[in-house]
Formats: structure tokens, C-alpha cells, sequence
């Protein structure tokens, strides 16, 4: 038996590698995700490595001489990855496609094998559809208050004979409009340094989100940094963002005092961006909260982000709300996405506040994983695979 490795972008890659090299009788191993050895590591998006193996005696390797069974069909697909990708959307959409009109034809031979359904059964229907819809919101962890309301105001809009095709668009718009157009961090016309401080409980994130930002601004838009930390409690919460900040090559200041943080904020006014992590505070101590106001005050900052992860309870997330009640305005940013297939806490959160949404964050590669919040993808999360073409 013969045993080898493959190293690609992504699974799928992976495993087109294996199946034109051993053939379609290999068998998968293992399958893991591996970084690039390095410094270098902690910028790129991690890689894919499959273990394969194939039968010597059963099915030859695919050679120059001798292709394997996908070798041929596929040499061409394989050779450019853009084209690869490409073709893989093409070939998805298509297939989702057949599958829409194969539903609606299934839908069409149903309803027309049956007699028109009367005022009555028209109106249990409908009750149907809405507490479907209602049931599956609350099993994506959106608060039952709010899912009733959202599925009270869509059945409202719609007439009696209403389907569920009907009843998810219009689902879409409503949940759409309750999260609102994303808001991230904005830039001073004055020619002054734009002010950020990040604020929220222990364990969320908010460093290495703040390392994101700051390499996503120094990297891609070219913006002079600045770094601000008054995480002074958490073990070595200062020397991981002085490691990132050596990485990028830009300045970072410790606080402990308002005075100090004031202090820092004036040695960067020729910054583009300063960017100010804060220690992790829990909603349940009222002494740390007070120095937490003090600091957030002295800074004067121009934008406040209060950083959630999206793996916290509703029930917790309502506790720590609460406790930052004290912050006049602030955007939403949600951490850990790629930890939770449900992101009902998203609309909770922006529904109780009215606080704006912006960033998310989707696993731990700085500074790759993060991005603007899709409006679009949280609502087909929340409400299912029942829209092909998005919101309508």
C-alpha cells in the first residue's frame, strides 16, 4: 500500500489532487488544517493536508503514460485554480437551479391533483407556515419575543393561500431591515487621527480583533497605526499585542491611568488610526467597571465597539448588556462565528439595543478573518435554506 500526503488551499482541492494522482480507489486517511511554519504563518489563511492511500496491487497510480480515471477530464480544470473555483460555482448553481425547478414542478403536480382548498383550509395553511417559520427561528436562538413579532409582521403582509416560498422572502425583508445597514470604522475629514476603543466582557476576542483591524488598515489601505493597550490584568495580554504590533512594524503605548491613556492618545495625533484594547471586564464586578469608564472617558474616542461573542447564552448576553449600559453609543462587533452555526444572538442583541452592526469575525487568522457583517448571510442563517436568490 502506498501512502501519501497532499498540501492544498482547500479540501476539495485536496482531494481533486488525490483522486488525479491515485485514482478514485484511494482511500482518505486523515484530514487536517496546517499553517505555514513562520511569522509569515500568522498572516496566511491556514492550509489543507489529506493523507491518502491506494492499493499498489489493486489500481496503478495515474501517470504521464498512464492517466488515472479523472486524470484526463480534469487536467485542464486543475490547471488554473481561479478556473477551478470558478467552474465548481458554476456547476453549484446550476445544480441548485435543477433543484428549484424539479421543487416547483413536485408543487405544481400536487396542487393540481387536489381541489382548491376553501377559506378555512386556507387559513390553517397559512397558521402552518408561520409557526414552521416561528420553530425554526427559535431553533436558530432567536429570542421567542422577538421571532413571534417577525412572524406575526410577515403573516400580516401576506394573503391567506400563502406558501412557504412566499412566507421566507417576506421573512427576509423584515429580518433584513431589523439588522440594518453594517457601520465600520469611519474616517476623519479633518485630518486628525480616527480614535477606536474596544470595550466587552473576558474571553471574547478583543485583541486579536484589534490586530485584524490594525493589519487590515496598515495592509490594505495603507493607513498609518497607532496601538493603545490598558489590558493590564489578563497574563501576558500586553505582550501578545506588543508581538503583533512588532510583526506589523507599528508602535503600541501601556496604560494604566486616564492621565496615561490621554497621555498616549496626544503622542499619536500624526496616526491615521489608533486603535485602544481595553481588559475583558466581567458584568458581575462593579469596581473594575468604574475604572473602565474612566479610561473610556480620558480617551475621547471617536467610535466605540462593543465586542460580543456570538457562543454566549442569550440569557448571559442580556446580563452584559446591562452592564454597559453605560456607554452612550456604540457599534456591535460579533467574534467566534465560525464556533457556532446559529447566530440568533445577532439579531437579539441589535434588536434590544438599536446599536449598529459592523464587524464579525471568522476564525483566528489575523488578519484574514474578519469582515463587514452580511446582512445577507445572517438572514439566510436565521431563517434556512428556503431563499436561492437571497433577500427579496
Amino acid at each position: 500500500m502506498k501512502i501519501r500526503r497532499y498540501v492544498a488551499k482547500n479540501t476539495q482541492e485536496a482531494i481533486l489532487k488525490v483522486k488525479m494522482d491515485l485514482g478514485s480507489e484511494a482511500l482518505i486517511l486523515n484530514t487536517r488544517k496546517i499553517r505555514k511554519k513562520g511569522l509569515l504563518g500568522l498572516f496566511s489563511k491556514p492550509l489543507t493536508e489529506v493523507l491518502a492511500a491506494v492499493d499498489e496491487y489493486g489500481q496503478k497510480p495515474a501517470s504521464a503514460d498512464q492517466p488515472g480515471p479523472f486524470q484526463s477530464t480534469l487536467s485542464n480544470f486543475a490547471a488554473d485554480p481561479a478556473e477551478k473555483e470558478e467552474k465548481i460555482t458554476i456547476l453549484e448553481n446550476k445544480i441548485s437551479s435543477i433543484e428549484e425547478t424539479l421543487r416547483k414542478i413536485c408543487e405544481k403536480v400536487i396542487n393540481e391533483g387536489k381541489p382548491a382548498a376553501g377559506k378555512e383550509e386556507q387559513k390553517n395553511l397559512k397558521a402552518g407556515v408561520t409557526e414552521f417559520f416561528y420553530n425554526n427561528l427559535v431553533s436558530n436562538e432567536v429570542d421567542p419575543e422577538i421571532a413571534r413579532k417577525v412572524v406575526n409582521a410577515a403573516a400580516s403582509r401576506l394573503p391567506a393561500s400563502a406558501g412557504v416560498s412566499e412566507m421566507a422572502a417576506q421573512l427576509s425583508g423584515i429580518i433584513a431591515g431589523l439588522l440594518g445597514k453594517p457601520e465600520t470604522i469611519k474616517e476623519n475629514s479633518e485630518g486628525k487621527p480616527v480614535t477606536v476603543i474596544f470595550v466587552g466582557p473576558t474571553g471574547v476576542g478583543k485583541t486579536t480583533t484589534l490586530a485584524k483591524i490594525a493589519a487590515n488598515y496598515l495592509l490594505n489601505r495603507k493607513k498609518s497605526v497607532g496601538l493603545i493597550t490598558a489590558d493590564t490584568y489578563r497574563i501576558a495580554a500586553v505582550e501578545q499585542l506588543k508581538t503583533y504590533a512588532e510583526i506589523l512594524g507599528i508602535p503600541v503605548s501601556v496604560v494604566y491611568t486616564p492621565a496615561e491613556m490621554q497621555e498616549a492618545i496626544s503622542q499619536y495625533s500624526d496616526k491615521d488610526l489608533i486603535l485602544i484594547d481595553t481588559a475583558g471586564r466581567s458584568h458581575k464586578n462593579k469596581a473594575q467597571f468604574e475604572e473602565l469608564k474612566a479610561l473610556v472617558a480620558a480617551s475621547g474616542a471617536d467610535e466605540i465597539y462593543l465586542v460580543l461573542s456570538t457562543t454566549t447564552s442569550w440569557k448571559n448576553c442580556r446580563e452584559i448588556l446591562k452592564s454597559y449600559s453605560f456607554l452612550r453609543d456604540y457599534k456591535l462587533l460579533f467574534t467566534k462565528t465560525d464556533e457556532t452555526p446559529v447566530l440568533g444572538i445577532v439579531l437579539n442583541v441589535r434588536y434590544m439595543t438599536g446599536k449598529s452592526l459592523s464587524y464579525i469575525t471568522t476564525g483566528q487568522s489575523v488578519p484574514d478573518d474578519i469582515e463587514t457583517v452580511n446582512v445577507d448571510k445572517i438572514t439566510k442563517n436565521l431563517i434556512g435554506s428556503y431563499l436561492k436568490d437571497g433577500p427579496s
